[in-house]
C-alpha cells in the first residue's frame, strides 16, 4: 500500500461510466480573466495602498477634530475667566465699594489659581502690564519678554504658543469692564464710587505693581494663559491610538485582501487540479490501449476500458502473471529497470485468441524499489488479420495466375484425348473389356476437364453483377439445393432470416455458389448426421449469413490454412471450395468469420455489406430480382466435390 500510495499520483482512480460521461462535457480550456483578474497581486498592492491612505484620512481628520475640540474647550474656558473678571470688576464699581485696582489684583490673583489658569495680564498695545495674576506653575521671569498678540485691540484672538518649554493656549481681548451688557454694551460706566476711567480718562486711585496707568485714549488688554498641556498630552496620546489603530486596521485589511486572493489561488488550482483529473481519467477510460498497473503480486489497482475488454473482468481479478507470456515480460522489465516490450497470443473473453503488443514499464518508489507495473496493452490481432489477408492475396494471385497457365495448357489436349477415347469406344464396341476401359477412359477425363474447369474459374477475378436481393428467396433456393444431400446425411436443417423482407445489394448467383459450398461442407462434417443451422440477420450496416453445424469441428493448426487454395485433409479433395467462398466474398468487399472448438462444431459466417458497398447496381435497380429457378452453374457446382479440411 505505501507503494501504491506513492505512485496515486501517476495515474488516478477511474470513475464509473456516468462520471466518465459527464466529464466529456467538461470544459477543460485553461481559465482566465474573470474572477483571476480582479486577485491579482497588483490589484492586492494597489488595494493595501487605497486601505492605507483611507485610514490615514481617517486618522488625520480625527486629530484636526480633537484639535479643534481642544481648543475650542479652551477658549471657552477662558473666555468665561475674562467675563467672570470684567463682570466682578463692573459689580465692585456698581456697588459703590470703592473699587480700585487693588481689589482688581485681588480678583486676578484669586482667578489665576484656578485649575489650568496660568497667567491673567492686563496689558496696554505697548506692553505695559497694568495688572497681573500667577499661578504657582509659572516663573515671573518666564513672562518679563512677554507682549499681548497682535490685533487684540480690535477683537478677541487666541492662539496656542510655547512658552519656557511649556504649551500655553493665549487669549486675549479688549478689557471693557465699563461697559454694560445687553442693548447699551458699549455706554460707558458713570456709577458712582467708580474710581476705573473710562476710555481717555482717569479716575480712582491706588497702584498697581508700581506702574502707570493707560495713557488716555489707550486701550487695555486683557490676556489669559491656559495651561495646553493635559489637553496636548491627551491629543498625542490619541494620535498614538489612532495610529496603534491604523496599523492594526490596515494589517487586517491587508490581511483579509492577502487572505482573499490566496483563497481565490487555491480555489483556482483546486478546481485545475480537479479539472486535470478529470481529464486524465477521461483520456485513460478512452484510449484505445489498455492499462493496467499492478503490483508485484500481479493485482490489478488501475485499469481502464479498454483492458476490461480485452483481457475480461475474470482475468483482471486474479493474477496477471498466470496470463501465458507477461510473466517473462515482467522478469525481464524487473531485470532490465526498464520498458519492455513484446508481442504475445492471449484468449480473449469470447475465446478468440488476440495478438497483444504488452508494454511493461516498473514503477519505482521514492526509495528505489518496484513494487508497480504499468502494463500497456495494445491490440494487434486487426493488424495482424489484415497482413494475413495482404499475404493471403498475394499468395492467390500468383496461385491464379499459375493456375490459368497450367489449366490452358492441360485443356487443349483434353479435347484431343476426349476424342481419341470416343473413337476407341467406337471400335471397341464388340469387346466389353475394351468398351469398359473406354467409358473409364471418357469418364477420368470429363473429372480432369471439371477439375481445369474450377482452376480457370478461380484463377478469374469475379464479375460481379450486383443487384438487390430478398435474402429470404435467396436463402429458400440455396437450401433447395442441398435438401437431398442433407437427407441422405441425415441433417436436419433449420432456417432463420430475421427480419423477414431483409434485402442486401450483391451479385446472387455468386453468393449463392458460396452458400452452397459452405452448405455442402458442413453436410459432409457431420456423417453419421447431425443439425444444420443457417441464419441471416442484419447487424448494423451490414448482413450475415450464418452456417452453424454439430461435426467434431476444425483443429486450431489447420483452421489457418482452411482458405488456401489447394489445401484441403480429404483424400478426394480439391482444395478450392473454401477458396472460392473467400474469393467471392473478398469481392463483395465482406469478410469469413470461421469459429470452430476441437469438438464443438464450426461457425462460417458471411459479413457483406448491405448497401453494395463498391458495388455498382445491374438492370435490375433497386427492385429485388427473384433467382432463376435454375441458377447458372448451380447444377454444376453441386456436383464439385465439396471438402471440409
Amino acid at each position: 500500500m505505501v507503494a501504491l500510495q506513492g505512485t496515486a499520483h501517476i495515474l488516478p482512480s477511474l470513475h464509473d461510466d456516468k462520471k466518465e460521461s459527464l466529464s466529456m462535457q467538461h470544459d477543460f480550456t485553461p481559465r482566465s480573466g474573470g474572477l483571476g483578474a480582479w486577485f491579482s497581486p497588483r490589484l492586492i498592492v494597489g488595494s493595501a495602498v487605497v486601505l492605507a491612505f483611507v485610514l490615514l484620512v481617517v486618522v488625520v481628520k480625527n486629530i484636526h477634530r480633537e484639535r479643534s475640540f481642544m481648543e475650542q474647550t479652551l477658549l471657552s474656558q477662558a473666555q468665561i475667566l475674562a467675563r467672570s473678571l470684567e463682570a466682578g470688576t463692573r459689580t465692585g464699581m456698581m456697588a459703590r465699594m470703592g473699587w480700585g485696582r487693588g481689589q482688581l489684583q485681588v480678583l486676578m490673583d484669586q482667578m489665576a489659581q484656578q485649575p489650568h489658569v496660568l497667567f491673567l495680564r492686563l496689558m496696554t498695545p505697548s506692553g505695559s502690564l497694568l495688572a497681573s495674576g500667577l499661578s504657582q506653575e509659572v516663573a515671573e521671569e518666564a513672562l518679563k519678554d512677554f507682549s499681548p498678540p497682535e490685533g487684540a485691540v480690535e477683537r478677541e484672538t487666541h492662539a496656542l504658543v510655547t512658552l519656557e518649554k511649556q504649551s500655553v493656549f493665549l487669549y486675549a481681548r479688549p478689557y471693557r469692564p465699563w461697559l454694560r451688557g445687553g442693548a447699551h454694551r458699549n455706554e460707558p460706566c458713570t456709577v458712582e464710587g467708580c474710581d476705573w476711567p473710562p476710555p481717555g480718562g482717569r479716575g480712582g486711585h491706588g497702584r498697581l505693581h508700581e506702574l502707570d496707568r493707560p495713557p488716555a485714549g489707550e486701550q487695555s488688554i486683557l490676556v489669559v494663559g491656559l495651561d495646553a498641556g493635559p489637553y496636548e498630552s491627551a491629543l498625542q496620546q490619541d494620535l498614538r491610538q489612532n495610529g496603534l489603530l491604523m496599523a492594526v486596521l490596515f494589517l487586517v485589511g491587508a490581511a483579509g485582501l492577502t487572505s482573499l486572493f490566496w483563497a481565490h489561488q487555491y480555489r483556482l488550482a483546486r478546481r485545475s487540479l480537479q479539472d486535470m483529473e478529470i481529464l486524465t481519467e477521461t483520456i485513460l477510460a478512452r484510449m484505445p490501449v489498455g492499462l493496467v498497473v499492478v503490483d508485484d503480486w500481479g493485482l490489478a489497482r488501475r485499469t481502464n476500458g479498454a483492458a476490461h475488454r480485452l483481457l475480461g473482468q475474470a482475468a483482471l481479478e486474479g493474477s496477471l502473471w498466470n496470463l501465458p507470456g507477461l510473466g517473462p515480460i515482467v522478469a525481464r522489465a524487473c531485470r532490465e529497470r526498464s520498458r519492455v516490450e513484446e508481442e504475445v497470443r492471449l484468449p480473449s473473453v469470447n475465446g478468440r485468441e488476440l495478438s497483444l503488443l504488452v508494454s511493461v514499464t516498473p514503477l519505482e518508489n521514492p526509495q528505489g524499489q518496484i513494487r508497480l507495473f504499468l502494463v500497456l496493452l495494445s491490440d494487434l490481432t486487426g493488424l495482424r488479420k489484415l497482413e494475413d489477408k495482404l499475404r493471403r492475396s498475394e499468395h492467390l494471385a500468383s496461385l491464379g495466375r499459375l493456375a490459368a497457365g497450367v489449366a490452358h495448357e492441360i485443356r487443349n489436349p483434353l479435347s484431343s484425348i476426349k476424342g481419341f477415347a470416343a473413337i476407341l469406344a467406337g471400335k471397341a464396341s464388340g469387346d466389353p473389356s475394351a468398351a469398359e476401359i473406354s467409358r473409364v477412359f471418357q469418364n477420368e477425363v470429363e473429372r480432369l476437364n471439371r477439375v481445369v474447369t474450377e482452376l480457370l474459374e478461380f484463377a478469374r477475378t469475379p464479375d460481379l453483377r450486383p443487384d438487390t436481393l430478398e435474402v429470404r428467396r435467396l436463402v429458400d433456393h440455396t437450401v433447395r439445393l442441398v435438401e437431398t444431400d442433407a437427407a441422405h446425411a441425415r441433417v436436419s436443417i433449420h432456417v432463420e432470416v430475421d427480419p423477414p423482407d431483409l434485402r442486401l445489394v450483391a451479385d446472387g448467383d455468386r453468393l449463392a455458389q458460396a452458400l452452397l459450398n459452405l452448405y455442402l461442407n458442413a453436410i459432409q462434417a457431420m456423417e453419421g448426421g447431425g443439425n444444420l443451422s443457417i441464419r441471416a440477420f442484419r447487424d448494423g450496416q451490414a448482413v450475415v449469413f450464418s452456417v452453424e453445424d454439430s461435426g467434431p469441428g476444425i483443429p486450431q493448426e489447420v483452421l489457418r490454412r482452411i482458405f488456401d487454395p489447394y489445401f484441403t485433409t480429404k483424400p478426394r479433395g480439391v482444395g478450392l471450395g473454401l477458396a472460392i467462398v473467400h474469393r467471392v466474398v473478398e469481392a463483395h468487399h465482406g469478410e469469413v468469420i470461421v469459429e470452430s472448438g476441437a469438438a464443438s462444431g464450426t461457425r462460417f459466417q458471411i459479413r457483406l455489406p448491405c448497401n453494395g458497398k463498391d458495388l455498382s447496381l445491374g438492370e435490375g435497380g433497386e427492385d429485388a430480382r427473384p433467382l432463376s429457378p435454375d441458377v447458372p452453374g448451380t447444377h454444376e457446382r453441386q456436383g464439385m466435390e465439396k471438402e471440409k479440411p
